[in-house]
Parts: structure tokens; sequence; C-alpha cells
């Protein structure tokens, strides 16, 4: 069983044609449907984003698809720096998001996000939200506050982290030192990590096998462990540089159990979903 904990769903798609390519012509709804189908995936957590005029109303849109798609969880998008308020906030949840889903590209978007009202977190902690962060190590190391305010959320690190692109495998300190602010809120245990967009971490993207992210889902792994880690394809911007199919084996020389894969692929997102209201 899979359940995928990051993906995308734009109404009029997403961009590159090569991607258009890979769905055959089909929506990113109608193709996520297929894959569903095809490799076993029970839920599915999409990432709502509406800026660079790629889905201006994707928060709508998502809530839209999700009546008829029992497996469809949505988080809604929120730009860090309009500073929501806890009506805003109350809104997106009636509606039936299960939380947020920031982008904390640098220190000012997260000093602007340590900036949000009491009130804002209290609506978010109350509903046990998900919050699904991009957040680069920079802007990571200014969130642990954030963090500790909201602890009946759970914040979910996209992409490993997002340490940036490598040609090779680093080694030795090297790995640990990028990710040292992720890894430092490995404490607190309302903090979880997406192995996802590992392409993100690959230079070319497009390089296959990705050994090149093997020492950063290491570090994230021992870390977090496996109770703590979640699979995300990144439906449908990976597929600018691959195939679905392999967005899927990111465990690849981790050595875990089956049990433990199975927590990863799908188990701990289950999890999560059945712990928030919506």
């Amino acid at each position: 069983m899979l359940a995928d904990a990051h993906l995308h769903l734009f109404r009029h798609g997403y961009g590159p044609a090569s991607i258009h390519a890979r769905l055959g012509g089909l929506s990113d709804i109608d193709a996520y449907d297929r894959l569903r189908q095809t490799h076993g995936i029970r839920a599915g957590l999409v990432i709502g984003y509406e800026a660079d005029a790629i889905d201006p109303d994707n928060n709508r849109y998502l809530r839209e698809l999700a009546p008829v798609r029992e497996w469809l969880h949505s988080l809604a998008f929120c730009d860090v720096g309009t500073s929501p308020d806890a009506a805003w906030i109350r809104n997106r949840l009636v509606e039936g998001h299960r939380g947020l889903a920031l982008y904390v590209a640098d220190t000012a978007a997260a000093t602007a996000l340590s900036g949000w009202s009491a009130e804002a977190w209290r609506s978010l902690n109350d509903h046990a939200a998900l919050i699904s962060l991009n957040a680069r190590p920079e802007a990571t190391a200014l969130l642990a506050p954030v963090i500790a305010a909201a602890p009946d959320c759970r914040f979910l690190f996209s992409h490993v982290g997002l340490p940036g692109r490598h040609s090779a495998p680093p080694h030795g300190q090297a790995p640990h030192d990028r990710l040292r602010p992720l890894l430092a809120l490995a404490g607190h245990d309302n903090v979880y990590v997406k192995i996802s967009g590992l392409y993100a971490i690959c230079d070319p993207p497009s390089l296959w096998p990705q050994q090149t992210a093997d020492p950063f889902v290491a570090e994230v792994l021992a870390a977090f462990g496996p109770e703590r880690c979640l699979w995300g394809s990144d439906f449908s911007p990976a597929l600018e540089f691959l195939r679905f199919d392999q967005t899927i084996p990111v465990l690849t020389g981790c050595h875990l159990t089956s049990e433990e894969t199975a927590q990863v692929m799908g188990g701990n997102l289950v999890r999560l979903l059945d712990r928030t209201t919506g």
C-alpha cells in the first residue's frame, strides 16, 4: 500500500511540454487517478500552490475535486508574507483542507512566518492541522519557535529539507552539515520529513538512479526514524525529469525492514490523516 505525501494537481497542468507528453494528453487529475490505480496509491496529500500564475485559484480547485475522491486530501496554499488572520485559516479548514502549504524560500519568508499571530496558530493547532513546508536550510534554522508554538500541528518538511543540487554524493560530514537546521528539529515530535523531490537534489535533475540524494535521505532517516518520514512523488513537476515509476523507489540502499518501509511509503501518512479533522 502506498500513500503519497506530496503531489500537485493543477486545473490546466504544470508548464513544460515534457510533462504534458508524459501525461499522454490527460489532465493532471485524470492522469494521477490512472497512476494511483496502477500503483495502488491509497491516499494522496495534495499540496496547494497559487504562485507564479500557474493556477491562481488552486485552493478552490482542489476542493472541487475532493467530494467524489475519498483518497484526495488537500492543504491550502498560503503566502507566508500575507500573515493570514484566524478567520481566513478557519475558512480554509471548514472548506475541507487538512492544513496549509507554506513555501519558505529564504530567511525573509521565515521571519514573516514567525510573525503570524498567536490566534492564527491557535486555529491551526486546535484543528491538529498538517503544515507542509518547502524550506531551505537557511530558513529552517529560524523555524523552531513556530514549531514549538503549535505542538498539535504536524510540520512536514518537503524534499528532504531542500539541501540543493549536487553532482555527486557528498561524503563524510557534508550532508549532515548541510541539513543541520532540519536535523536539529528531530527532538520535536511534531516534525516529519518527506522523502520527495529527489530530482531537486540531483545535478542533472534527470539523473537516474538518484544516488546523489542517498546521503541526505540517510541523514533524515537516522535523525527522525522511519516513523517520521514519508514518501512523496511530487507529481506532476517531477515528470519534467522522470517517469512516475521512478519517483517511487526512494529507499534504495537504506536497509529498512519491510515494516519500516511500509511506514515511510504510506502508513505514516495514513496515520497523520486519521488524526486531523476534515
